[in-house]
């Protein structure tokens, strides 16, 4: 799969959503091109330097990280990307993913 670009921050790209799937779906594709999950942090700081730059995101959804939640083992990290703020779901949930670069 071949993502396209939302936006470029200063040490990453951001791709358009690449579908909704589970956690270990998105985790077990193979991305092309050099593409990725994200970390929280990545994720997190990518949607406030778009933020800060006036960029908005047609999608308000949650998006998946890599980042599992240390706390609860079945449940992992994503970002909402109405507000900006990250929160823990079961993996077998399915959310957005989005993918990073660079």
């Amino acid at each position: 799969m071949k993502p396209k670009t939302d936006f470029t921050g200063k040490k990453l790209e951001l791709s358009y959503p690449v579908g909704e799937m589970s956690w270990d779906k998105a985790m077990s594709t193979e991305w092309a091109d050099g593409w990725r999950m994200p970390t929280r942090l990545e994720l997190l700081g990518l949607f406030h330097e778009a933020e800060e730059h006036g960029h908005t995101f047609d999608d308000k959804l949650n998006v998946w990280t890599a980042s599992p939640y240390a706390i609860v083992p079945t449940s992992a990290w994503d970002v909402d990307f109405d507000v900006g703020f990250s929160f823990a779901y079961s993996k077998t949930a399915t959310n957005m993913v989005r993918l990073v670069r660079g």
